[in-house]
């Protein structure tokens, strides 16, 4: 350990004066602070985003394939062509129909996002087999035809399992209201923790759904989900290839590109708002190194008279702040990473439905990345090294015979 490090931990471990050593503890506890806010702020806006992407693609897909007018005819041959491209883990066509729900309790009805879906598509999606349940299929009694609701929805629509409900579609694609309505029963009610999903979609099997809509052996669009290796860019580009063009093809990129723009502009304006309070808390660090020095003139005074060098002297306040720097980035770095565990592990973030409805989940995991960890780390102890510069320098230029002519 060089001397100047060695003096620099020696003052801020023992320092002599209590006022310096209160201020010291202040500084201290000030980068704590907004380090421990950082690293909070930061495991928020990257659980958020992680979250509700996985909940996205856990009920969908990475990419879909649809026409660009109407729908699909024979999705039997599309799903051929499309299964045998590399990087495809499966393929599926999906019927999506809006409409209208009515129950004895919610005679007025509620509009509603159908989806019809191949029950065995629940055996590869944990959570597709939670939508549809144990079961792994629309299990209905004898004659009837299977539904499955969210909670939220079933709690809007005063159903449970067991329960009858009415669905009611227009017939064409044009969105003309000839309606056609059928009786469901529901056979379970999920919870998926995307609100979107637990309170706005209805879950039915894709037969159900095209002989509702009157469009037997018709899709809106096939599903195409990924092998967890493949690249989704370059799959999607051989999608394009192999269909000639004649389908359009897109990715939930691109379904969701305005939402992850926002939550990632989000993420970097929290940042820089938050790290105001690790800048501000660098006025304090200041305040102790410019006391410390006051403090200090004697040996200043008698380390300079015995021939230390003034870069050793403006070393050793420079290692002191950028000591204090560490100190304190290292302790709010822990502190955060620990009150984000506990949120997450208790699931302490949590919304009710009017809550959910806008930000899409019901609770949210705060998730610490080491590329976040490091890159707070490295900011708050380049603000605390810098705020140490002009101290340092202040103590560089210290002369030996003011500092020693009243000692």
């Amino acid at each position: 350990m060089s001397l100047p490090l060695r003096i620099a931990w020696r003052y801020l471990r023992r320092p002599t004066d209590a006022l310096v050593s209160a201020v010291g503890a202040v500084s201290v506890l000030g980068l704590v602070i907004g380090v421990m806010a950082l690293v909070i702020s930061m495991a928020l806006m990257t659980g958020y985003r992680r979250d509700l992407q996985r909940k996205l693609l856990g009920g969908n897909a990475e990419v879909f394939v649809y026409q660009i007018a109407g729908a699909i005819e024979e999705p039997r041959r599309l799903l051929d062509l499309i299964e045998n491209t590399d990087g495809v883990a499966q393929a599926s066509p999906v019927v999506f129909k809006s409409g209208v729900v009515t129950t004895e309790r919610n005679a007025t009805g509620s509009e509603v996002m159908i989806k019809g879906i191949e029950p065995s598509r629940a055996k590869h999606s944990p959570m597709l087999a939670r939508v549809i349940g144990p079961t792994g299929r629309f299990e209905a009694p004898e004659g009837e035809r299977g539904v499955t609701v969210g909670k939220y929805m079933a709690s809007r629509l005063g159903v449970d399992k067991g329960s009858s409900i009415s669905v009611t579609v227009p017939s064409d694609e044009s969105g003309n209201f000839m309606p056609r309505t059928a009786s469901f029963v529901v056979t379970n009610v999920f919870t998926t923790g995307f609100y979107e999903y637990d309170a706005k979609w209805l879950f039915i099997d894709l037969a159900e759904a095209q002989a509702l809509s009157g469009t037997p052996g018709v899709a809106n669009l096939v599903e195409v989900k990924l092998d967890p290796e493949a690249d989704l860019q370059r799959v999607r580009a051989q999608l394009e290839q192999r269909t000639d063009n004649r389908y359009a093809v897109s990715d939930w990129r691109d379904m969701n590109r305005q939402l992850f723009t926002m939550l990632a502009f989000q993420q970097l304006i929290l940042f820089i708002v938050i790290g105001l309070i690790v800048f501000v808390s660098t006025f304090n660090i200041v305040s102790t190194l410019i006391m410390t020095v006051h403090e200090k003139r004697k040996e200043i005074g008698i380390l300079t008279s015995m021939g230390a060098e003034q870069k050793s002297v403006r070393r050793i306040f420079l290692w002191y702040g950028t000591l204090v720097g560490v100190v304190g980035t290292l302790t709010g770095l822990i502190l955060g990473s620990v009150i984000c565990w506990v949120i997450t592990r208790y699931e302490l973030v949590s919304f009710p439905p009017e809550i959910a409805e806008v930000y899409f989940v019901s609770s949210i995991p705060f998730v610490t990345r080491p590329a976040d960890l490091s890159i707070i780390a490295l900011f708050s102890v380049a603000v605390a090294f810098l705020a140490t510069i002009v101290p340092a320098a202040r103590a560089a230029r210290l002369n030996p015979v003011e500092a020693l002519r009243y000692e």
